[in-house]
C-alpha cells in the first residue's frame, strides 16, 4: 500500500500489509520477520531497513549512521520517531493497530513516527516535525501520511487512560459513544500536524481492526491470539 502524497515528491513510502508477513514485535520469530524486512528492502531499492526499539514514548532520533543495512536488534536506538537527511536509507516503524505517521518534503529531511493513544498524548509527532524543523525543513512544504491503524470506529478506552490524555491536551479528540469512550487517533494525529504548519496530509482511514483481513491487528488478533505488525516505510532513493 503506497502513499500517492509522499510518492508524487519523489520518495519511497508506504505500509505493508499481511501479504508480505509480520514485519516486527509479534508472535512470529524474530528470524522470519527479519527476513521480511530485508526482502521488503530490497524490492523496494535500499540495502536495508532502519528501526528503533518503540516504547510508546516522544523520543526522536537521527538515524543517518544506519545507512546502509539492518542494525541488530540491541544497537536499535529507544525512540518512537526517526529522521535522517541521507538519501538511501529506508526509515520504519512498525505498527498493529497504532498510527504510523509518515513525513517529507521534495528536499531536506524526512521522518517517521508510531503514535499509539501514549505517544499521540505525549506528542510524539510534534516531536518528530519538531525535529525537522530544526534540521531546516520548512513545516509548510513538509507533506504527511497517516497509515492504517484503529480507527475511531473501534477504538475505545477506559476512564484512566481517558484522563492522562485530557492532561495531556488531547481531550478534543476523545468521543463518547454508546457508553464508551473513544480515541481518534486520526484526528489528533492530523491536528498536530496541521498545528505544526502542515497542509498537505494525507490520512488512508483504513481501520486495522475492522478495515479488513489484509491488514494485522492486535485487537483483532485471532481465537489463538495470533497478531502481526505491518510496516510503514520512508525513504529517499539515491
Amino acid at each position: 500500500m503506497r502513499s500517492p502524497l509522499l510518492e508524487g515528491l519523489g520518495l519511497v513510502a508506504g505500509f505493508t500489509t499481511r501479504a508480505l508477513g509480520s514485519m516486527a514485535g509479534s508472535v512470529f520469530p524474530l528470524d522470519e520477520q527479519a527476513r521480511n524486512r530485508e526482502a521488503l528492502a530490497r524490492s523496494l531499492g535500499f540495502a536495508g531497513v532502519v528501526r528503533t526499539k518503540q516504547v510508546h514514548g516522544n523520543a526522536v532520533v537521527y538515524v543517518g549512521g544506519f545507512e546502509g543495512g539492518s542494525a541488530p536488534l540491541d544497537l536499535w536506538p529507544v525512540a518512537d520517531a526517526m529522521w535522517t537527511d541521507r538519501a538511501g536509507v529506508l526509515l520504519s516503524v512498525a505498527a498493529a493497530d497504532c498510527v504510523p505517521v509518515l513525513v517529507a518534503g521534495r528536499e531536506g529531511p524526512i521522518g517517521a513516527a508510531h503514535a499509539g493513544w501514549e505517544g499521540t498524548s505525549k506528542g510524539v509527532t510534534t516531536a518528530l516535525v519538531s525535529a525537522l524543523v530544526a534540521a531546516g525543513a520548512d513545516p509548510h512544504a513538509l507533506a504527511a501520511a497517516i497509515g492504517p491503524s484503529i480507527g475511531p470506529c473501534c477504538y475505545t478506552i477506559d476512564e484512566a487512560r481517558a484522563a492522562m490524555v485530557r492532561e495531556r491536551g488531547e481531550g478534543d479528540h476523545l468521543l463518547e459513544r454508546d457508553g464508551a469512550i473513544v480515541f481518534d487517533l486520526w484526528s489528533a494525529n492530523e491536528a498536530e500536524l496541521r498545528a505544526a504548519g502542515l497542509r498537505a496530509i494525507e490520512v488512508a482511514r483504513i481501520c486495522t481492526r475492522c478495515g479488513g483481513r489484509d491488514l494485522w491487528s492486535f485487537r483483532g488478533r485471532d481465537r489463538d491470539g495470533r497478531y502481526g505488525t505491518q510496516l510503514a516505510f520512508l525513504g529517499r532513493p539515491r
